[in-house]
């Protein structure tokens, strides 16, 4: 099987990744991202990457201003809108000029969509590395543009139709070429409720009970999708971000940041 799991946490304006420990498996060894990117840093020179979900309050946004870094040739960021990467963008320019960012315009809330924006990198031949980190959490019930319940929409078919897509540009690539899809630590008490995976149109909905489901469809596609690519050495990883407050708990209730606490202090969580 070839998906890993990685605890990230982002406190900015540093990332850090977390490993177990060698001596310890219940503990975490935290690095800083500056020390990862020396590691392997040089393995994403002149490499092309797309990422998904890029803002000034998100994990893709710091994501990208971390990997421009390593000197990669292209970086692809998306979002709903071009505001939203401006930003960011700007950022790299300033530090990076030598790095080529390039916005593409995604919205993951129907399929044409998806369709129509990979449809805008005909010109792009190979992506070295897809990280998909856009979602929705915890909004209110609404329907996708195709009738699906958003979060799972969202989160979890907008992006299998995303890496469907993608996949040729990804095989072409070649060898150690990636997908890396976020994935919240709910995908462990999530569970895909096949004969009502819309809530009965809303009247049963949980928004949190939707969102386990979102995840824990987006881990099964990983470890699906790591299987079916791994005889052509195509890396697929799961990445839990950790308890990370950024713009995507914009419809958390405040009584939500209090339970992250108590499942910190239990060990449920990292970050």
């Amino acid at each position: 099987m070839q998906d890993r799991s990685i605890k990230t946490s982002l406190l900015s304006p540093n990332l850090y990744l977390q490993t177990p420990s060698p001596n310890m498996s219940n503990n975490q060894q935290i690095l800083r991202s500056e020390v990862v990117l020396e590691k392997y840093g040089k393995a994403l020179a002149g490499k092309t990457v797309l990422i998904t979900g890029v803002s000034d309050d998100s994990i893709a946004g710091e994501l990208a201003l971390q990997l421009s870094a390593a000197d990669p040739k292209l970086l692809i960021l998306s979002a709903r809108a071009e505001a939203k990467v401006a930003g960011i963008r700007e950022k790299i320019k300033s530090t990076k000029p030598n790095v080529e960012t390039r916005f593409l315009n995604l919205d993951l809330s129907g399929l044409s969509t998806v369709r129509n924006a990979v449809g805008e990198l005909k010109d792009v031949s190979h992506i070295d590395h897809l990280v998909c980190v856009a979602g929705v959490m915890f909004p209110p019930y609404s329907k996708t543009k195709d009738g699906f319940e958003s979060q799972l929409g969202v989160n979890y078919l907008a992006n299998f139709l995303l890496v469907k897509l993608l996949l040729p540009k990804i095989r072409a690539a070649g060898p150690d070429s990636s997908v890396v899809i976020m994935a919240s630590s709910m995908a462990r008490q999530g569970k895909m409720h096949f004969d009502d995976f819309n809530f009965s149109d809303g009247q049963t909905y949980d928004s949190m009970v939707a969102y386990g489901q979102s995840n824990a469809a987006r881990v099964m596609f990983v470890k699906r999708l790591g299987e079916k690519l791994k005889s052509e050495k195509i890396r697929v990883f799961s990445v839990d971000p950790g308890a990370v407050q950024t713009g995507l708990q914009r419809h958390c209730a405040p009584e939500f940041f209090d339970q992250v606490v108590e499942w910190k202090k239990a060990g449920c969580i990292h970050g």
